[in-house]
């Protein structure tokens, strides 16, 4: 027997029994946990308590950071629940609350240890608020806290996967924030579907995110070649493989334009595309990425699924023109051939073709492009006011 035969061979037996192993220790994991935590508890003294899994760079991230910056006044205290890529984010965190990275500690062996430490933790500090996001130990902990403790959570996006490993823990969550209409349908439909009482829709609450808003857009220099920007990760679902398709397209048809990608994505573009591309790599400097925002003519985004991702509404902020899948709650700010270009969720061959298509039609159309960044700028100043956001945020998290 090989060793890679061996190691499948192992492995699948692992992931076997690792079920029942965890049932095993998980009474002991907690109490060990408890035991811990009732040492720290003097330690963490707050009436607000967040657990995100990262400070790295991402739209969640921003978002994140955003809402402990609303509530800072409060002295929140923030646990990350996983293991950080970077640290880019991770001194801003820290302006806004006192932060804790559990992400080298934690695992799934581990994870019940923490459930024991955090819930002895949280449940001494009577009548606190437990907010959680994006990350399994949350869900983990509801069950074993006390009843007076308030626990919220935040879905980005429905299809991820956390929408379902939440679905067990619906009646302990006294509120559900969401960032989008389609979103808040889904959960609906979904505890239809899975026979939960209507009375938790009104659990369910509506809060669109928030970016800075420019005084004014810079004018793009007429007869330019166009600046084609995606910001982002290079997951899966965000099928940057695509844009690297779409770029040698573009260069084979001649096209003025140009391919900007920032972040952490090369490995993500197959490599005989990556010569059409610009790398810019992670970018921390908020004033940095408005820098590139203002020297760009498009957003492209291919996602397989979204919420209604934060890039989108930096770029239309600063008057860039958005052409993205017909995904998530896009469509409800994005109106085709308005503000932005929707491109149907079909097979990625004609995705490829269509994108092609509205690039060449904006590269040969200055009064059209011109049109099109100035409704997505009047859109999103009117729209993406951060003020209501963190009055929105302050209102249900204090429970005013």
């Amino acid at each position: 027997m090989s060793k890679n035969i061996l190691y499948v061979y192992i492995t699948s037996i692992l992931k076997k029994i690792f079920p029942y192993v965890m049932r095993v220790l998980e009474k002991p994991l907690i109490l060990a946990g408890k035991f811990a935590g009732s040492f720290f508890t003097p330690f963490f003294r707050s009436q607000l308590f967040f657990l995100f899994p990262f400070y790295h760079i991402g739209g969640a991230e921003k978002v994140h950071l955003k809402i402990t910056g609303c509530l800072k006044e409060y002295n929140p205290i923030v646990f990350f629940a996983d293991k950080s890529k970077n640290s880019a984010l991770k001194k801003q965190f820290m302006q806004n609350a006192k932060i804790f990275n559990l992400g080298y500690l934690n695992n799934p062996l581990l994870i019940y240890f923490w459930v024991g430490v955090l819930s002895t933790v949280f449940n001494s500090n009577k009548n606190c608020t437990v907010f959680g996001c994006n990350n399994l130990l949350f869900y983990r902990l509801l069950p074993y806290l006390d009843p007076q403790i308030r626990c919220i959570d935040l879905i980005h996006a429905f299809g991820g996967g956390i929408e379902n490993f939440s679905l067990p823990y619906v009646n302990r969550l006294d509120k559900r924030i969401v960032i989008n209409t389609r979103t808040l349908n889904d959960l609906k439909n979904q505890y239809h579907s899975n026979g939960i009482t209507e009375k938790m829709n009104d659990r369910i609450f509506l809060i669109e995110n928030c970016v800075q808003i420019p005084k004014k857009i810079r004018k793009k220099k007429n007869g330019h070649t166009l600046r084609i920007l995606y910001v982002g990760r290079g997951t899966e679902e965000k099928r940057v493989h695509l844009i690297g398709e779409i770029s040698q397209i573009c260069h084979k048809k001649e096209m003025p334009v140009e391919f900007i990608l920032v972040g952490d994505i090369i490995n993500s573009i197959p490599e005989e595309h990556r010569k059409y591309c610009n790398f810019l790599g992670e970018i921390a400097d908020e004033k940095r990425v408005s820098e590139i925002y203002d020297n760009s003519d498009i957003l492209l985004l291919v996602s397989r699924y979204e919420g209604f991702p934060l890039v989108i509404m930096e770029a239309m902020a600063h008057g860039v023109v958005t052409i993205s899948t017909d995904v998530g709650g896009i469509s409800e700010h994005i109106r085709n051939g308005y503000n932005g270009f929707l491109i149907k969720n079909e097979s990625e061959g004609l995705i490829v073709k269509n994108v092609c298509n509205v690039i060449n039609e904006l590269a040969s159309n200055e009064h059209l492009m011109e049109k099109i960044s100035t409704e997505a700028y009047k859109y999103a100043k009117m729209n993406f006011n951060c003020e209501n956001f963190c009055s929105k945020y302050r209102n249900l998290v204090l429970g005013k």
